[in-house]
C-alpha cells in the first residue's frame, strides 16, 4: 500500500525549507478554495440559532441553560451530518469552487 502526503495549503506561515520540501516531494495537492464543504463555516449563523433556541425554551437555571446549549449543538451537529450527501457532489461539480451551500 503506498502513502501520500496532503498539503492543506495553509502556507501563510510556512517555513522556506518546508516549502522547498513539498516541491521536491510528491504532495498531493488540496484545493484552497473549498470552504463550502466546510461544515463548520456557517457558524456565524449558528450562533444566532443558537440564542433564538435558549431564549425560546427559557431556562430558568445554569443547569437548564447547559442542557438547552449543549441539546441545540447535538441537534446541528446532526443536522450538518445529514446536509453532507447533497454538499458533496455539489462541491465535486463545483471542482473544489463556490456551491450554493
Amino acid at each position: 500500500m503506498k502513502s501520500f502526503f496532503q498539503d492543506d495549503n495553509t502556507s501563510g506561515y510556512r517555513a522556506k525549507t518546508v516549502k522547498t520540501s513539498i516541491e521536491k516531494k510528491d504532495i498531493f495537492s488540496w484545493p484552497a478554495n473549498s470552504p463550502d464543504l466546510n461544515p463548520f463555516n456557517p457558524l456565524k449563523k449558528y450562533w444566532l440559532k443558537l440564542k433564538i433556541m435558549v431564549h425560546d425554551k427559557a431556562p430558568t437555571c445554569k443547569a437548564d441553560l447547559v442542557t438547552t446549549i449543549r441539546e441545540s449543538w447535538s441537534q446541528y451537529c446532526v443536522s450538518l451530518i445529514k446536509s453532507m450527501p447533497q454538499k458533496l457532489p455539489a462541491g465535486t461539480k463545483a471542482i473544489g469552487g463556490a456551491t450554493k451551500y
